[in-house]
């Protein structure tokens, strides 16, 4: 009977692990007022992977942002303050006037106010009853029971959620189980009517090779969810308001590209109400951001958002998510926009942007992004130990290989980048960089993204067997088998050893190790699986711990049989 009850202990710790949880939750839009007032307009119970209190990663890529604070609380116990930044613009960059195939290469920058702007929290209803909202002026508070009441008579209570389409279900239930230990990525549609699922499919497809065809994107395809959610509309296609001269007003464009625009006048009923001409520029198409992210309750465990519209003029823009149309330039922007919205990487080109949020790696000002600098001195660039042998620093143009090119983040002089032209943060049409590459993968092992909050682990959460969590009674003489799911990128390999009282075991180098101990003695023993990522897209010396990650078990060895009757 005792071994029964053990067999039945370990079948509970496994079927009560993180890989296979789920827990009900609070999902709640709410919009900020011209004061930044919280309001809330959608509300719904949803069933999270991830336990832990969280709002909506929201990218506030021009650094004009508000910052909010928010504090979820339970039975009167105040949970940490936590914040998150609100983009109050939109960034929006084109590729040469005529914006066609021929001069994809050169990119412009343009940021444009955000008309609606909108966050979302997700608060699992174990953790919290209320939540506060600190902006800048006030403190609001929230009764999430009130809420979910009212759920009703909100704003966007009749908003649709995506779903999956009929040809993805199956991966989407998959998905799901992981999502808690993935980078989850959700693309929305607008503009696809009920008739259109198959076109908005072959869209995200499109989008998903695109993506995952280059490094480092498609060297750890495997770490990543990617969700296509569909949403039929009405209409097909996205607003254009025809040009005319001053106009203010969202029926009408003043800018002169509007000229051109083959649709120019014409106005459909969409489910996102994706719209050119946001902000009075053309080419800045956007959705209204509470919109998309009540429909994204649909897939509550999303980390970031994309949105494909069905619409054929060149157009786009990126701020809460990233948008964009189905133009033949997509998948280039979708690549290259990811950068900024996920890995935090600048720009490389040197068209002026007036105003953009200065930058020093040499004084106490804000440190720059990953692959550029204001430091000249060579022992001290964040990239020198990828510097081509015998390059010189700073680096002539035109010179091969990696270096310190002068020339990025909208200026001519003063700042530098990695390479000379071959990178994609520079120009459409090419790869990554190495530096890039680089901080990609440290920033999918780093987290602060999503969840898990702190970055994708290579052992996979809640599979160990046993549960790591308690010390393992163990029979002297008998065997017992240690194992856990691993997470292997989609392109390298991984580094397996097993180390017990931290010395590494011959032979150990596979995802399972069988203990054994024919004496009393040592009574406690410290077994500990050790995987490393093998990557060479990352430099050890700028690796830090990241790319090791390891669970420990503590071993008490007895003398009763029964023990390993158990757990044979």
């Amino acid at each position: 009977m005792r071994a029964n009850l053990l067999r039945g202990l370990a079948l509970a710790l496994t079927l009560a692990s993180p890989l296979a949880a789920a827990a009900p939750a609070h999902y709640i839009v709410f919009e900020l007022d011209a004061q930044d007032r919280a309001q809330p307009v959608f509300y719904r119970q949803v069933e999270l992977d991830v336990s832990q209190p969280r709002a909506g990663s929201l990218d506030g890529a021009s650094g004009d942002a508000s910052r909010i604070g928010w504090q979820p609380l339970h039975q009167g116990v105040r949970g940490p303050l936590q914040h998150i930044d609100v983009a109050r613009s939109l960034h929006v960059e084109f590729s040469g006037e005529a914006h066609d195939d021929a001069q994809a290469g050169a990119l412009q920058r343009h940021d444009v106010a955000d008309p609606h702007r909108a966050f979302v929290l997700r608060l699992p209803l174990e953790r919290a009853d209320s939540v506060e909202i600190v902006g800048p002026r006030e403190r609001q508070q929230f009764d999430l029971a009130a809420l979910a009441a009212m759920a009703g008579s909100l704003p966007l209570a009749a908003m649709p959620l995506a779903q999956a389409p009929a040809s993805e279900r199956a991966a989407a239930q998959s998905q799901a189980a992981n999502s808690a230990n993935r980078l989850d990525i959700l693309l929305l549609g607008d503009g696809y009517t009920s008739a259109e699922q198959a076109t908005f499919t072959t869209n995200a497809n499109t989008l998903r090779s695109a993506m995952f065809d280059i490094s480092p994107y498609k060297d750890y395809a495997s770490f990543v969810n990617w969700q296509p959610g569909f949403i039929a509309s009405a209409q097909s296609g996205a607003d254009h308001p025809p040009y005319q001269a001053g106009c203010t007003t969202s029926s009408c464009c003043a800018d002169t590209a509007a000229q051109t625009d083959p649709r120019a006048g014409t106005f459909v009923n969409t489910a996102l109400d994706a719209t050119f001409c946001v902000s009075q520029i053309h080419r800045t198409l956007y959705a209204n951001s509470s919109k998309v992210l009540a429909a994204a309750a649909g897939f509550p465990d999303w980390d970031k958002i994309l949105v494909s519209v069905n619409d054929p003029v060149y157009g786009g823009a990126g701020g809460s998510f990233g948008v964009l149309s189905a133009h033949a330039q997509a998948p280039r922007i979708v690549t290259h926009e990811f950068g900024h919205s996920f890995t935090g990487l600048a720009d490389e080109y040197t068209t002026p942007y007036p105003g953009f949020p200065a930058c020093s790696d040499t004084t106490a000002s804000p440190n720059c992004e990953a692959n550029v600098t204001n430091q000249t001195n060579a022992a001290q660039v964040k990239w020198r130990d990828w510097f081509s042998s015998g390059i010189a620093i700073p680096t002539p143009a035109g010179t091969p290989g990696l270096g310190l090119f002068q020339g990025a983040r909208y200026l001519t002089s003063g700042m530098y980048r990695p390479t000379d032209t071959q990178c994609l943060m520079r120009a459409l049409g090419t790869t990554f960089c190495d530096v890039c590459k680089q901080e990609y993968v440290r920033k999918l092992y780093r987290g602060g993204f999503g969840a898990p909050a702190g970055g994708i682990d290579l052992i996979e959460p809640g599979s160990e067997h046993p549960s790591a969590a308690a010390a393992v009674a163990y029979a002297q003489g008998s065997s017992r088998a240690f194992s856990a799911q691993l997470l292997r990128p989609s392109i390298g390999a991984i580094g397996i050893q097993w180390y017990l009282d931290g010395n590494p075991v011959a032979n150990a180098t596979s995802e399972s190790y069988v203990f054994q101990q024919a004496a009393a003695t040592p009574a406690t023993r410290t077994l500990e699986l050790r995987v490393t990522d093998l990557t060479a897209l990352v430099k050890p010396s700028m690796a830090g711990s990241l790319l090791v990650h390891s669970r420990s078990w503590t071993i008490n060895v007895g003398n009763d049989r029964l023990f390993a009757d158990g757990f044979q």
